[in-house]
């Protein structure tokens, strides 16, 4: 991952920090908040959760997943494989007062895992005026039939 533009996605991913990740569960898509620790370079998504939490038995069932990031003027989509992660080093590693508040049991507890997206691609959508000039450029198009210009989007291969 040593696009200009991977590396892109990976700074919009470290601003946002909230990530709504979608699993397979039961036939049906389900979507959960969880709160990014860290992305590396390399296009790897490090989340804690509880091991009993549905979403860890759904991605030991089905790894596929979509993490989807969103603020008020960058938003980004991430597809790829999730697995869940036992190893107590690199939960020590990764451990911060805000996961405490959440997984007191501390980084040694089998009832606290991570779980790692190793991303393969991404979808990402940047609009410096925020939505007030989504709304403008919406108005202009109405009034005057030429298209808006949202921002910039891209697609990546991570």
């Amino acid at each position: 991952m040593a696009s200009e533009e991977a590396s892109k996605v990976i700074d919009i991913i470290k601003d946002l920090r909230i990530a709504m990740v979608t699993t397979h569960s039961a036939g049906r898509l389900a979507s959960r908040p969880l709160a990014l620790v860290e992305a590396t370079d390399q296009g790897e998504l490090w989340f804690f959760s509880a091991a009993d939490a549905g979403i860890v038995q759904e991605i030991r069932a089905q790894g596929l997943v979509n993490a989807a990031f969103s603020g008020s003027k960058q938003w980004v989509s991430v597809s790829g494989h999730a697995e869940v992660v036992l190893d107590v080093a690199k939960k020590k590693e990764l451990w911060n007062a805000a996961v405490e508040t959440f997984a007191g049991e501390g980084p040694e507890s089998a009832q606290t895992v991570l779980l790692r997206i190793n991303a393969v691609s991404a979808e990402y959508w940047e609009n410096p005026g925020g939505a007030a000039s989504l709304v403008a450029g919406w108005v202009k198009q109405k009034l005057t039939g030429k298209p808006a210009e949202p921002g910039e989007s891209n697609s990546v291969e991570l």
